[in-house]
């Protein structure tokens, strides 16, 4: 297995980024070369128009183009994500101990990560991906069950 290197990124950066509007984005690509728990991050300056796709070094080139549309789907979700942070902020105290706002935020999370995730398949399949998907979530459930 070859490793993911930033000309792989940048290869998936060129071709998502005009099918998504974010041609006039300054998009990075960076490495994790530590170990990571994530698969992907974005790291997002919205008043510049920039933004850093973090991919772990390890990961298999194989799920490599569904990490990056993921990631830049959060860049164009963005604004969305920032108005239900600044409500949860308006609506719970951050020191909130009955756990209303992590309950809030919890459910907020899980919503943003599902529908990333359904419109990353919905985009690739659109598109004509052929590949495999990333089956994470559920492998954890599993061994979570087995262990």
């Amino acid at each position: 297995m070859k490793p993911v290197d930033e000309k792989m990124i940048s290869e998936y950066l060129d071709k998502w980024k005009p099918l998504l509007s974010l041609s006039d984005w300054d998009i990075r690509p960076v490495i994790v070369q530590k170990e990571w728990r994530k698969s992907g991050d974005v790291k997002i300056d919205s008043s510049n128009r920039m933004a850093a796709v973090m991919i772990k070094s390890d990961l298999d080139p194989v799920f490599l183009e569904e990490v990056v549309v993921h990631e830049l789907l959060h860049i164009k979700l963005w604004g969305l994500d920032q108005m239900i942070e600044e409500s949860l902020n308006a609506l719970f105290d951050e020191n909130d101990s009955e756990g209303k706002r992590y309950y809030a935020q919890g459910q907020f999370m899980e919503e943003l990560e599902t529908t990333t995730q359904d419109l990353t398949r919905a985009l690739l399949d659109a598109t004509g991906f052929e590949g495999e998907y990333m089956f994470k979530r559920v492998q954890k459930q599993i061994d979570k069950e087995i262990e």
